[in-house]
């Protein structure tokens, strides 16, 4: 599995990323099950140390029943989880297979979204084909971190606008929240701080370069229109620290959003 915040790659067991620090939220689901089902044997060792002591042969034989009906819900537990990884690792094989063999028509492809700056076009495109992570686009790396970060600012715009299926439980101070932490870590990310990558590399000169000041451009001029920021403000906002500006989001949400 892919981090949502950097694209590293995580295990299914991996609270956070081990690159960026950031939660691993994809996991969270199997962390869950696997704890429960530890607290479930452990629970019910402790019950069979009890009841061995203390029932006859019918007891022991009740006891040890429970005892091997957690042992077996661990056990599917992890075989579903490494079934799980297993069709992971498949679906990325033939997926490198197809770019191998169609390696041409990617490149072209990414070119074309590239200088017709299809953000949300290329984010998806990159994340079903796995290119994040693929030497043989190393060259787009900070497009791509470019493109995920402002895929995911404007979800979280989205998601303010109208609750979606399994996130009604986020609120929109929420969403605001997590629109500044991907805009406050910006220059960090997508400027190459984070991966060693100086201004002055390559990677910032010809067609990249230029989609990657468009690109952040057009996610300051996204957030701008849509929160109701003053010129300085998502000028400013860059710099920001992710706790002041989410506030500074939410409270211009709310200054502009209709009630109701």
């Amino acid at each position: 599995m892919k981090c949502r915040y950097c694209g590293s790659n995580l295990g299914m067991d991996d609270a956070v990323c081990p690159y960026c620090g950031r939660e691993n939220e994809q996991g969270a689901g199997h962390r869950a099950l696997m704890s429960e089902a530890r607290d479930t044997y452990d629970r019910t060792r402790k019950e069979t140390v009890y009841k061995a002591r203390t029932a006859g042969r019918i007891g022991r034989l009740i006891v040890i029943g429970l005892m091997l009906a957690a042992i077996l819900t661990l056990w599917i537990g992890i075989r579903r989880d490494s079934d799980i990884e297993a069709r992971e690792k498949q679906y990325e094989k033939r997926i490198a297979g197809e770019i191998s063999r169609n390696g041409e028509a990617v490149a072209e492809t990414l070119r074309e979204m590239e200088e017709n700056r299809e953000y949300l076009a290329m984010n998806c495109y990159m994340l079903n084909y796995r290119l994040r992570s693929n030497e043989a686009y190393q060259d787009y790396a900070r497009v791509f971190t470019a493109v995920i970060s402002y895929g995911a600012i404007c979800d979280d715009i989205l998601n303010i606008l109208g609750d979606f299926d399994g996130y009604q439980e986020k609120t929109d101070r929420d969403w605001c929240e997590d629109a500044a932490v991907y805009i406050s870590d910006w220059d960090r990310y997508v400027g190459g701080a984070f991966w060693h990558d100086p201004p002055a590399s390559p990677m910032h000169k010809g067609e990249h370069g230029a989609f990657l000041v468009d690109i952040k451009k057009d996610t300051q001029d996204m957030v701008q229109v849509y929160f109701g920021l003053t010129d300085a403000q998502a000028s400013a906002m860059w710099e920001m620290d992710p706790e002041s500006l989410g506030a500074l989001l939410y409270e211009s949400y709310r200054a502009t959003a209709p009630e109701g």
